[in-house]
């Protein structure tokens, strides 16, 4: 996971690889937490680098996403490719 903040606070979140259950995606789960207890609350996850996400991910975006929106903030996804954005459009993730 590649992190960066810019000058409007928004936090970026830049993932790669595949987003499956395991390390990877624990990561990325400690990542968001990290930024919500630090009192980040704009935070965008750039998927251009994500080739796939399994259920475990799935669950894991829509767990942080709930977590995010509870503190108070908004995660927003970005930059989704065609094959990511059709298992998001399979499971309704889009409407998240």
């Amino acid at each position: 996971t590649e992190r960066s903040v810019r000058d409007s606070g928004i936090v970026v979140l830049k993932l790669s690889g595949t987003m499956t259950m395991g390390s990877q995606l624990q990561q990325f789960e400690w990542d968001i937490a990290d930024a919500v207890k630090n009192g980040e609350r704009k935070i965008v996850l750039d998927l251009s680098g994500v080739t796939y996400v399994d259920s475990a991910a799935i669950g894991a975006i829509v767990g942080c996403s709930g977590a995010v929106k509870t503190a108070g903030g908004q995660l927003r996804i970005a930059a989704i490719v065609d094959r990511v954005r059709t298992i998001f459009k399979m499971t309704g993730l889009e409407r998240v």
